[in-house]
């Protein structure tokens, strides 16, 4: 079986023929299937969609279709590039380069040699590099809009609170990057799992670093998320008899018969080297079902490639923006505000008691490129059992957006108070 056949069998069954033009995949790419691209390419501008496999088969002679292929579109697209490259290098070395070095002055042909192998090379990439024509690409729009109308829940991750998913227009698109800020201490890594917990009960794959706890602990937060267990009692073995009955009863659910989307917890017992953005991507590659990724926190990265801490930070954001575009995928990177930030944000009622009051966007730390990088900066605040998300960053028309929430982590509830409509 081709693996061009392979691919153009998953873009049929998927129906996401214009998930190619991200890995610049072009009828020139193809050597048996060109025509069987060519097809699917111009049914999808007549009628809005990929024709069935059915109809691929009927009018493509050389097509060989392929049900339910495991490779991933990316590796595949890969996979043609490197195909293309090696057919071209070859015709390159047996007949244009004989050819030159025949015509051409020794400088001249080096110089030509080096510029055909460089266009060799930019033409047999992966990623996407020629742009779109917005000119001529009406059809082309069309389809994506029609994928996200048909395909809004895949494409979609709701949050868990009512009034900040209607500001941002249902929840976070795939390829989001979204920034949860919160001073020390505040439990943004409460909200950061109640984000996790929402995306799974709704379908969801979640890759979810948690380098600060262990997995019995981040595992315990979730079932406190999702069961309402107090979690102290159940850390601490201490849970009441009936209380035990009913927790084992709902752990009986989680077992490898349930068809359930990935929850996959990596901790600092699965980071001996620390987290970093290719560990980041190498898992997503893993786990193709992961629709959302969680990194609890920043600062606790392993940060490289700069001259200096804030440098290699910078770099590590902007790889971990291109990173949940190339992979479509949601990522909530979890960041501590700086000290100075959490003061100038504190303020008080007439009888001195603290309010809850998220800080401003300039209150982060070490490096700016956070929340350059994120389309979403959500920042958030908590004092005795009182929270509150404000909205300091979005795409959308919901700036400075509050959502106030009755906190109680032990029992594993975050609940908007008065949720109101945007």
């Amino acid at each position: 079986m081709s693996f061009e056949c392979n691919l153009l069998s998953k873009v049929v069954d998927s129906n996401s023929f214009y998930v190619l033009s991200k890995y610049n995949i072009t009828e020139d790419d193809f050597f048996t299937q060109k025509e069987t691209y060519r097809f699917i390419k111009n049914y999808c501008m007549e009628y809005g969609e990929c024709p069935s496999y059915i109809t691929v088969v009927a009018e493509c002679d050389n097509f060989e279709y392929e049900p339910e292929v495991s490779d991933k579109i990316d590796y595949l697209c890969k996979r043609l590039k490197s195909d293309r490259a090696r057919r071209e290098s070859f015709e390159l070395l047996q007949n244009e380069a004989s050819d030159k070095f025949n015509s051409l002055k020794g400088d001249q042909f080096i110089q030509w040699l080096k510029d055909r192998t460089d266009e060799i090379y930019a033409s047999t990439q992966a990623i996407s590099c020629n742009g779109v024509n917005w000119a001529v690409n009406g059809a082309e729009r069309k389809a994506e809009y029609l994928d996200v109308k048909n395909n809004k829940s895949k494409l979609i991750i709701p949050t868990p609170f009512d009034s900040l998913n209607e500001g941002l227009g249902g929840g976070s698109f795939a390829g989001d990057y979204i920034l949860l800020e919160a001073y020390t201490n505040k439990g943004k890594s409460w909200v950061a799992s109640d984000f996790g917990v929402y995306a799974w009960l709704n379908g969801n794959g979640v890759l979810h670093y948690s380098p600060e706890l262990s997995k019995y602990n981040q595992s315990q937060r979730l079932d406190t998320l999702v069961g309402h267990f107090n979690n102290m009692a159940m850390r601490n073995g201490e849970l009441y008899e009936s209380v035990e009955e009913r927790y084992f009863e709902y752990l009986s659910s989680f077992n490898e018969n349930t068809t359930n989307a990935p929850y996959i917890i990596k901790s600092m017992e699965d980071l001996p080297q620390g987290l970093s953005v290719d560990i980041i991507e190498s898992d997503i590659q893993a786990n193709p079902n992961i629709k959302m990724v969680i990194v609890d926190g920043f600062n606790l990265m392993v940060h490289r490639g700069g001259k200096s801490l804030r440098d290699s930070m910078t770099i590590t954001s902007r790889r971990l923006r291109q990173l949940c575009g190339r992979h479509n995928v949601v990522l909530l990177v979890v960041h501590q505000v700086s000290t100075a930030g959490d003061k100038e944000s504190q303020i008080t009622d007439s009888d001195g008691l603290k309010l809850v009051n998220p800080p401003d966007l300039g209150a982060y730390s070490e490096t700016i490129a956070v929340i350059q990088d994120a389309c979403t900066v959500l920042s958030y605040d908590y004092c005795e059992g009182e929270g509150a998300i404000k909205v300091v960053k979005t795409r959308a028309n919901n700036l400075g957006q509050r959502i106030d929430l009755e906190c109680n982590y032990n029992e594993g509830y975050l609940t908007e108070f008065n949720p109101s409509v945007f």
